[in-house]
């Protein structure tokens, strides 16, 4: 449990986002700007400023992630892995990616769990964390959470997330669905949260639940105790 009143400790467990397409390349140096300032764990943005955002942030020890297949989430899995290589190859640290919950919904198991498997198996060879956004927006029983977040760990997924926070299947996190995603997971599968978490009082329930990370666009707002725009992820 990180403290919450030191800043520095806030900032490096927030993952800064702008995923919007709109944004712009003076929008992001401007992003890629405030995540080097408040020391924010990574900066969360599209896969086309990937290598940009690499070589401004190099040696400020800010990461870079991104995204796959977001957030649609229904590409077939050779089209992900094929993503993944390449986000690869672009220098991320890491993405986060939705797996296809109409496999799930439809009692295709099987497809679901390879699906995640193959993603992650991509992931590492290509040295990134993978983080997979379960999209509870759509999976809204709790034993389908459940079977999600299992599958996900057991098929090596770096972390878990209840949502992207985004769409139909994108959710605002909730101390609930924290619990179930904390209590079906195994070491070293870790928990993140995204979806309206705008507060530094927010974010401390999501952590005392069992979350370790955020991603969120409220990241200085929260380090600065302030209140987020509410419309915002």
């Amino acid at each position: 449990m990180i403290d919450f009143n030191d800043p520095k400790q806030v900032a490096k467990a927030i993952q800064f986002t702008n995923v919007n397409p709109d944004l712009t390349r003076e929008g992001l140096l401007k992003h890629l700007e405030i995540c080097q300032k408040y020391g924010f764990d990574a900066a969360m943005i599209g896969p086309c400023w990937v290598k940009l955002a690499k070589d401004v942030l190099k040696g400020t020890g800010v990461r870079v992630a991104t995204t796959c297949n977001f957030p649609i989430a229904n590409d077939t899995t050779a089209m992900k892995v094929a993503v993944v290589r390449e986000l690869a190859k672009e220098g991320a640290d890491e993405f986060d990616f939705p797996p296809n919950p109409g496999f799930l919904l439809g009692g295709m198991e099987k497809e679901y769990f390879e699906e995640l498997k193959a993603v992650t198996e991509a992931a590492h060879e290509g040295g990134m964390k993978v983080k997979a956004m379960l999209e509870f927006g759509y999976i809204t029983t709790e034993e389908l959470k459940i079977k999600a977040t299992r599958y996900a760990c057991e098929a090596g997924i770096d972390w878990v997330k209840q949502s992207s926070g985004w769409g139909k299947g994108g959710c605002a996190a909730t101390e609930e669905d924290v619990r179930i995603l904390k209590a079906n997971i195994k070491a070293p599968c870790r928990v993140k949260v995204s979806g309206k978490v705008n507060t530094i009082e927010k974010m401390k329930a999501m952590f005392e639940a069992g979350a370790e990370l955020v991603g969120t666009s409220s990241g200085p707002e929260i380090v600065e105790s302030r209140v987020g725009d509410l419309a915002n992820y």
